[in-house]
């Protein structure tokens, strides 16, 4: 059952296709939009209503750097609003009559700003960008008036220590590898064995076997070669990195075959499955908390494999914790192991004997 399956995944294209060559795909395509690391040029309406030496020299700050681009310089902050809301821009800094005086001054100087929170990166950068603008404008302009240097200082010095760059694509893509690899596992198991009965225990044994081979190969391409490529922060030695590999890619084929188990055909396990791709990631705990989560969708997301891999890849190997504090989302991934492949062994049995009782 091994190695018919290992034959049968090599000669199914569609199956060879999801499994293999779109997890590969998406380990090329999905960083890919975070290659910079940090967001660059954002483009940036300023409504400079002052019109003085002072809010010009602003601007050009704003312009040079690298981070935002003044790519509109509206008459008014009607035509800016509009410029925002078609989305020609990101961000709208609106620069009142005297507005650099006041705040030299200490008092309320009327600078406002609009952006699209829709990219909380963008947003982030073009926050960066106008801040250090108007310090330095600020600060040169105290210089030259009174002979003093205005000191804005944070009250807590931050310094990463597991994204040292605080670059969003070495925080998103190890998050995000698990999920890749689970759903294009799943799809492509959907289409070998969606609807096939199972003639015992000796082959679930050896589809398992193989598919865990497959997911282990593709996990040790993304934990090694494709975080090495998008230069990833990696801390986990060899060996842990084995470990978590050889029960996520387990846990992952158990998972599949299970699924596969429930539907009658691949095009109903693909219409049903293919939607569930972004919901899973949320239940992940990558964009939120799941000690946040109501209790029943956070026990909900510990029924998927993705869920514990990414715990533990994000221990071992973002955190550089020691393997032995990855073992409450190890145990996980031995205890869907064991459910899934009997669950899948059930469903067979179930079905088989629902198909003689029909015939």
């Amino acid at each position: 059952a091994f190695l018919d399956t290992l034959r049968q995944l090599g000669c199914n294209t569609d199956a060879l296709m999801l499994i293999v060559v779109a997890a590969l795909f998406y380990g090329f395509y999905y960083p890919a939009p975070y290659s910079q690391g940090h967001a660059q040029d954002v483009r940036l309406a300023v409504v400079n209503e002052a019109r003085t030496p002072l809010s010009r020299q602003l601007v050009d700050l704003i312009e040079a750097s690298p981070l935002a681009e003044v790519a509109a310089r509206p008459a008014n902050l009607a035509e800016a609003r509009t410029l925002l809301v078609e989305r020609k821009v990101d961000g709208v800094l609106l620069l009142p009559d005297r507005a650099l005086d006041d705040a030299l001054r200490g008092q309320d100087s009327g600078i406002a700003l609009w952006i699209n929170g829709t990219y909380l990166v963008r947003t982030k950068a073009l926050g960066q960008a106008i801040q250090g603008a108007i310090v330095n404008t600020l600060n040169n302009e105290a210089k030259g008036r009174l002979g003093v240097s205005i000191e804005i200082t944070d009250p807590v010095e931050s310094q990463p220590l597991f994204n040292p760059n605080l670059e969003y694509g070495a925080y998103i893509f190890p998050a995000v590898a698990p999920v890749i690899l689970q759903q294009t596992m799943l799809f492509g198991t959907a289409v070998l064995f969606a609807g096939r009965r199972r003639r015992g225990w000796n082959e679930l044994g050896g589809q398992w076997l193989a598919l865990s081979l497959v997911s282990f190969v593709l996990t040790l391409t993304y934990f090694g070669w494709f975080f090495a490529a998008q230069d990833i922060p990696r801390q986990a030695g060899i060996g842990a990195l084995l470990i978590v590999a050889l029960f996520a890619a387990g846990a992952i084929a158990a998972f599949s075959l299970f699924a596969a188990r429930l539907f009658p055909n691949a095009r109903a396990a693909l219409l049903l499955l293919i939607p569930t791709s972004l919901p899973i990631f949320f239940l992940s705990g990558a964009t939120w908390p799941r000690e946040a989560m109501p209790g029943w969708v956070s026990a909900l997301g510990a029924l998927l494999p993705s869920t514990h891999a990414s715990r533990a890849l994000l221990l071992t190997d973002q955190m550089g914790a020691p393997l032995s504090e990855a073992l409450r989302p190890l145990t996980a991934l031995v205890i869907l192991i064991i459910s899934f492949l009997v669950g899948s062994g059930l469903v067979s049995r179930f079905m088989t004997n629902a198909d003689e009782l029909t015939t």
